[in-house]
This record gives structure tokens, sequence and C-alpha cells, in this order.
């Protein structure tokens, strides 16, 4: 399951009024990020896969009628492939989240399905879109 990290210090960074206000907090703090995936060596110790950068001008917000969300793209090499991708990062300024990651659909406990482009071969480019559920996020610093 996705955990998030540092949320509430980068509302106290700035203070948040109100939902735009915190997707705005969210949006600037991601322009700066990256997503590492990594894999598992015979020892459990991580080891880097690939290191996906944000694309700015993919940030965006998306309103629907009982949840916002922000989405964005990362790209990138893979620099590994020695091991299956299995957990990954993304690390803003302050704002933090990680979970489980699989290039297999489906799979329990799993909340970033790698897609198509993650081929798991060294020098290969990656994309991946991420989405942050803004929402669930607001209420947990209300």
């Amino acid at each position: 399951m996705r955990k998030y990290q540092h949320i509430s210090r980068l509302v106290s960074n700035d203070g948040v009024g109100n939902k735009t206000e915190f997707s705005d907090l969210i949006m600037d703090d991601l322009k700066q990020s990256s997503c590492m995936i990594y894999g598992e060596n015979a020892d459990e110790e991580l080891v880097l896969l690939a290191e996906l950068k944000t694309q700015i001008d993919t940030i965006k917000l998306n309103s629907g009628l009982f949840q916002q969300s922000i989405e964005f793209v990362v790209e990138g090499k893979i620099t590994n492939d020695q091991y299956p991708a299995i957990t990954y990062s993304v690390h803003g300024t302050t704002f933090r989240f990680y979970g489980r990651c699989s290039t297999i659909p489906q799979v329990c406990g799993v909340d970033l399905y790698l897609d198509k482009s993650y081929t798991g071969k060294s020098g290969d480019y990656v994309k991946q879109k991420l989405t942050i559920p803004v929402s669930k996020l607001y209420r947990s610093v209300k």
C-alpha cells in the first residue's frame, strides 16, 4: 500500500487554506521530483534499477465530481536489469511517497503497475504516469 511522507511539513512551511492551495503546494513540490524503481538482491538489499525524472509540463490537476487528483509523467532509462522491480519511491523537494510495484498486472498488494514501457532491459527508455489523490491527502492534514 502506498505511503505518503512529509505532507504536514509541506503544509506547515507555507500553510494551506483550501484544497486548491494544497494542490498547488504539491504540484510545485513535484517540479523537482524523481521516481526511483528498486529491485532486491539475495541479501534483501534494495538495488536501484531506474531513476525517472518528472516531466514538469505533464503535472496537472484533474477535478472530478467526487475526487481531485494530480497526474504527472516520469521518464528515464533503466540502468540495471539484474532484478525484477518490486518497490518505488517518489521524492519531491519536501513531499514523498513510496510503495510496491510490479510489471505483472493484478498482483495483490501492488499500488503501481509499471506499464509496457518498462521492459526491464538495461538502456531502455521508460515512461510512467503517476496519480496522487488530492482529496484523500487533504482530509489527512485538515
